[in-house]
């Protein structure tokens, strides 16, 4: 979204629109998945809800028989209403979902404990982990 449309309450239409479940209209965008038998739906968590770019993903792309895992960034570590939202959007799009983590993102309280690079790291490598491990074929 560009900073024209910030100006003009495009932060409140999208903060809205968040709240209300609904897509937005993106530049340029590329649904394209086809080629790809696991993809990762990774979004921030907006008042609980995920965010009108990833509900317009989700909309558009070509996601059936995909294997997808979803990762939410919030401003808390917990967000089950957002995983639970989006689990029922992919699969009624008919992908299938092989996990979820639910990670810690900004923080807008200047007070706020900031994690180290090296915390960073770490949790980046977790997260790998993880979704390498949740697409690996069960026995």
């Amino acid at each position: 979204m560009d900073s024209r449309r910030m100006e003009n309450g495009g932060m409140f239409h999208a903060l809205l629109a968040a709240l209300l479940g609904l897509g937005t209209t993106l530049v340029d965008p590329d649904y394209t998945v086809e080629p790809f038998e696991a993809v990762v739906v990774m979004t921030p968590v907006w008042m609980g809800n995920p965010t009108p770019a990833v509900t317009t993903f989700i909309s558009n792309g070509v996601l059936k028989g995909k294997k997808m895992f979803i990762v939410a960034v919030g401003g808390t570590a917990a967000n089950p209403r957002a995983i639970a939202r989006l689990e029922k959007w992919l699969r009624a799009r008919g992908a299938s979902v092989v996990g979820h983590s639910e990670v810690l993102g900004y923080i807008p309280d200047p007070r706020a404990v900031r994690p180290s690079d090296e915390e960073l790291m770490t949790e980046g490598v977790l997260l790998a982990e993880t979704v390498r491990q949740a697409f690996e074929p069960q026995p």
